[in-house]
């Protein structure tokens, strides 16, 4: 079972594929893609620039996969690699 940090962060990848595909540089972002925006807690509209978006996207999933991963304690921490 996922957390809901996990869901969010698969959630925020998907959205961040979807606005990141090439399109023309004059294509509206499709309704689908700003309704999973909002649903993220991003307000945008047909008209708001994808840099802008995908900048907003990749700083919600850096944080949430560090939320997600845990912290590294050094090398002492690392298993034995297998012989």
């Amino acid at each position: 079972m996922m957390s809901e940090q996990e869901l969010m962060l698969v959630q925020v990848g998907q959205v961040l594929q979807a606005v990141a595909r090439p399109y023309s540089c004059d294509a509206p972002l499709p309704g689908n893609v700003q309704d999973s925006l909002w649903r993220l807690g991003v307000p945008c509209n047909e008209l708001t620039p994808r840099e802008h978006l995908i900048a907003l996207l990749w700083a919600r999933k850096r944080s949430l996969s560090l939320a997600v991963q845990p912290p590294w304690r050094g090398p002492e921490a690392t298993p034995p690699s297998a012989a």
